[in-house]
């Protein structure tokens, strides 16, 4: 601009000496300069109008910062850690690498499923032989919850497209009955898998990612979080849809999902990936509704959730569905604690039927199955039916849920209390040999960050699974880890 302002005082200039000695003999010669001069600047106008539209496009492709609370898949920052390739005629995407290194070293002084973590506790007394039950303390040393991941992104104008593929080691042996978990030949697994596009105010998700129901979650050193102790909510593969709306004060959010259960009766003679959610014909669905604002200056939410989705399963008088759904509400507010630095009260109530599997509820016993031997039972393997037909399929209906308290003492240490609950409806389990009746959680953890990417954390949890006294009794566990962490 400043070029272009030169260039008009220098043509007013000659074109009033121009004026001056119009008799000269160099008349001809000025005039032809004054063109030449009045041709660059259309030029170099025409090359400011160029810069200027390229200008706008370059800011249109800018997410803009929020100050709302941030969407369930936020952003990755503006500068990537690295570019893709740009393989099958795609051009180069942002990627961003994360994750962190966990070692956990575990002693617990009874038996459970579960030795690097614990998803329920077996009976006190050996009632049915084998050895995984009574008081037998047990030590590990493992790896398993570390993860890394990859965040990819692409903008485009108006619009941004996203993906994640993130990893850990949490997978089961071959012969999960009979081989241990080998930590020199550990695989990896599918954590979350999923590609999305978001525009304005809408974002539509599809891929392996937590449940649209139960997104609050108890923080545990223990994996899963609270699973069959008062938390529901895992991963499913779904395709979710979210509309929200930036109120004055908070963000309200509409999401809805088609989802993938999985039943998981734990059934021999599984043919692929046949499961009994997949021979409902349809896809489950979720809903849940949440406000994010703030109190305190600090974040709270509260949310309504729930689901509805269908099993089939072949009995000897032809096929019998078996429903599925929940109903919970969570919460998440601060506290003004003069002596901490921030606090907060957290947690979720729910009821349902037929919670097992990823839904993670009623200590994993959704349905009951009569079969045509006389025998009740909630796992269709073989080593239960003896070699039974189903007869007669019932849902298990179950509630429950979880409350902690969480402080931050420190900008580097934290602590969590809590205490969850899953209680499955005893009526519903009538009949059936070895029937968890009802698990408790009670824990208490703290993670000290000695620098942003060093901490060690440390956690305590007593769970208590109640049985019948005919089948050995409840079963008691005190659970003690130390953990040490590299965040990257």
């Amino acid at each position: 601009m400043k070029k272009i302002g030169v260039f008009l005082v220098l043509i007013s200039m000659l074109l009033g000496v121009g004026k001056g000695v119009r008799a000269s003999s160099g008349d001809e010669d000025l005039r032809s300069l004054v063109h030449q001069l009045l041709k660059e600047v259309q030029e170099l106008k025409k090359e400011n109008a160029e810069l200027k539209r390229e200008l706008e496009q370059i800011k249109a492709q800018r997410v803009p910062p929020s100050s709302s609370p941030s969407s369930r898949v936020s952003y990755p920052p503006k500068k990537p850690s690295f570019f893709s390739k740009g393989a099958y005629g795609s051009s180069p995407s942002g990627v961003d690498f994360y994750g962190f290194l966990k070692i956990d070293a575990v002693w617990q002084d009874a038996n459970a499923v579960g030795d690097e973590y614990v998803l329920w506790v077996l009976p006190e007394h050996n009632l049915h032989g084998g050895h995984k039950y009574g008081a037998d303390s047990t030590f590990t040393i493992n790896f398993r919850h570390s993860r890394f991941g990859f965040n990819l992104y692409k903008d485009y104008h108006r619009w941004r497209l996203f993906g994640k593929l993130e990893m850990d080691f949490y997978t089961q042996s071959n012969e999960e009955d009979t081989l241990p978990w080998n930590p020199n030949h550990s695989p990896l697994r599918a954590r979350r898998v999923f590609v999305g596009v978001e525009k304005g105010t809408w974002q539509l998700l599809a891929g392996l990612d937590w449940l649209t129901i139960s997104q609050l979650y108890p923080h545990l050193s223990n994996f899963p979080a609270g699973t069959f102790m008062g938390n529901i909510g895992y991963r499913m593969p779904q395709i979710r849809l979210t509309k929200w709306f930036d109120l004055s004060r908070g963000r309200l959010k509409f999401e809805a999902a088609l989802e993938k259960p999985y039943a998981f009766p734990r059934m021999e003679g599984i043919v692929w990936d046949e499961d009994p959610s997949d021979r409902a014909g349809y896809p489950g669905l979720e809903g849940r509704i949440s406000y994010t604002t703030k109190i305190l200056g600090q974040p709270a939410l509260i949310a309504l959730w729930g689901h509805y989705s269908e099993e089939e399963y072949d009995t000897v008088e032809g096929t019998e569905d078996a429903d599925s759904y929940s109903l919970g509400l969570e919460l998440k507010v601060p506290l003004p604690l003069s002596f901490a630095r921030k606090a907060f009260i957290l947690g979720e109530i729910w009821t349902g039927t037929n919670l097992d599997g990823y839904y993670t509820g009623g200590v994993n016993q959704g349905t009951r199955f009569y079969l045509d031997n006389g025998r009740y039972v909630t796992d269709l393997r073989t080593k239960y039916t003896n070699g039974g037909k189903i007869k007669d399929v019932d849902e298990i209906d179950a509630r429950g849920g979880w409350v902690e308290l969480e402080i931050f003492w420190t900008p580097k240490l934290v602590t969590h209390f809590g205490w969850g609950i899953d209680n499955p409806e005893d009526g519903d389990l009538k009949g059936v040999s070895g029937a968890r009746l009802q698990q408790q959680m009670y824990y208490a953890n703290f993670l000290y960050r000695f620098t942003r990417e060093f901490a060690l954390g440390g956690e305590y949890m007593y769970i208590d699974c109640d049985y019948r006294k005919s089948d050995g009794d409840d079963g008691r566990l005190n659970r003690f880890m130390t953990s040490f962490y590299y965040f990257f």
